[in-house]
């Protein structure tokens, strides 16, 4: 799961350092504590963006929900900031094998998850707009139930060789 608050670079420049640390401050708290509700890995919180994935260490199943959860809870914590300079965010959950473990050497290692799938959810979450979470079908598949007919989005991901077909939801209950 990819969370990344659109236009950021946008907000920095006209806000003073201290209000652009205290809102991204803010933002981490909110998605933080959702991964963490729900049982989910923080992998990274890089700039304007939170990295996490389910399912490892501790294999749930149930992790695809557990992800749409989360998004969803971040979605929805950020939008209750009722002021003219509410944050704005777009997601993205892809379900699938990762690589799951440390990653470099000596003194220097990442524990982290890597593979094709962690970089459709990447690349899918800069795809979506503010207040979009987009999903893989087989992500989908997993929560249709609480997101009947959610429109189907087929994208042109930078690096994939074919087209990747994708759910958009945005941030109602899950």
């Amino acid at each position: 799961m990819f969370v990344d608050i659109r236009g950021f670079t946008a907000l920095a420049e006209k806000s003073a350092p201290r209000e652009v640390a205290d809102r991204l401050s803010h933002f981490y708290r909110l998605a933080t504590n959702a991964i963490f509700r729900y049982d989910g890995t923080l992998d990274k919180l890089v700039g304007d963006q939170v990295m996490a994935f389910f399912g490892a260490p501790v294999q749930w199943h149930d992790h695809p929900q557990r992800a749409v959860r989360t998004a969803v809870e971040i979605m929805r914590g950020v939008s209750e900031l009722a002021d003219e300079d509410a944050l704005k965010v777009g997601a993205a959950v892809a379900t699938g094998e990762a690589f799951v473990g440390n990653v470099g050497e000596g003194a220097v290692k990442d524990f982290t998850v890597l593979g094709d799938t962690v970089n459709v959810a990447a690349r899918l979450q800069g795809a979506a707009a503010p207040g979009e979470i987009l999903l893989t079908e087989e992500t989908y598949a997993a929560v249709e139930p609480q997101f009947p007919a959610a429109p189907r989005r087929e994208l042109e991901l930078k690096g994939k060789s074919e087209p990747v077909v994708a759910r958009v939801i945005v941030g109602r209950r899950a």
